[in-house]
């Protein structure tokens, strides 16, 4: 999901640059025309120039965040359940259980 999410909010900061806007804001006020947020828009382009500009620069960084930043470590995945064991540990605590009797020597205790 991190990956998906990263991808899509690159793509739509990139589409949200404010250089793009001279192309992509007549298209989409051409799309919104005759409805009331196609008059909002219009009569306020400063204020998409400004909110193109913040959405651009914090989805990119988020992005690239969810691309290339930390990994979550198998710790933190594991919280959900903290009482399942994988199949790694419970091998191992198979060997570390107590030795079985000697039969011979339970034969001459009696």
């Amino acid at each position: 999901m991190r990956r998906i999410g990263g991808i899509a909010l690159t793509v739509t900061g990139f589409l949200a640059c404010p250089c793009h806007l001279i192309i992509t804001l007549p298209l989409l006020l051409s799309l919104l025309a005759g409805t009331a947020l196609g008059s909002v828009l219009s009569r306020n382009t400063g204020l998409v120039y400004a909110f193109a500009t913040i959405y651009f620069v914090v989805a990119l960084a988020l992005g690239y965040w969810f691309l290339f930043g930390p990994k979550r470590s198998n710790h933190e995945v594991d919280m959900a359940c903290p009482t399942c064991t994988s199949g790694d540990s419970e091998a191992h605590g198979q060997e570390s259980s107590a030795p079985p009797l000697n039969i011979s020597d339970t034969r001459t205790r009696r």
